[in-house]
């Protein structure tokens, strides 16, 4: 990859920062409604997302908002979207990569053995995916990222 296109993949415009927080908060409503739906849906939907939230409780809030917002956000980002995606984007076209990538990204999920964390990683894959190919940078899908990730896990855990 050319310094030209790893700054295409970081360009900023100042909307970033309003897309990246308000797709955050968008993306929680889902999930908020996403629970109350997959409750009336499916009998083990309340167990499976506590099952998610159970590694939580073996540091203190802080060290796991810090690194879920500095470190897994940005890296999930990085590699899934700004490498997967976009090589996939170029060999078969944007809407196939964008697909294929939500696909693969979902798929690692199943070794939890946890069917509601691996719809959870669809709909963000999917989320995140459509963002970064609507926005065409990392930066408003990193913030999005980086923020959902402290208000689901640490601010407004949905367990």
């Amino acid at each position: 990859m050319s310094w030209k296109e790893r700054g295409t993949l970081f360009a900023f415009k100042p909307r970033h920062l309003w897309v990246g927080v308000s797709s955050a908060l968008v993306l929680y409503g889902i999930f908020w409604t996403g629970k109350q739906v997959s409750a009336l849906i499916f009998p083990f939907a309340p167990q499976e997302i506590s099952n998610i939230y159970v590694n939580k409780v073996q540091l203190d809030p802080l060290v796991i908002g810090v690194l879920l917002f500095f470190v897994m956000g940005p890296a999930e980002e990085i590699y899934w979207h700004g490498f997967v995606q976009r090589r996939l984007g170029l060999r078969l076209g944007s809407v196939r990569g964008v697909l294929l990538t939500t696909v693969i990204y979902a798929v690692v999920h199943i070794s939890a053995f946890n069917f509601m964390l691996v719809v959870a990683a669809g709909v963000c894959g999917l989320f995140w995916g459509l963002l970064y190919q609507k926005e065409k940078s990392l930066i408003p899908v990193i913030l999005s990222h980086s923020l959902w990730d402290v208000i689901i896990f640490i601010l407004f855990p949905l367990n």
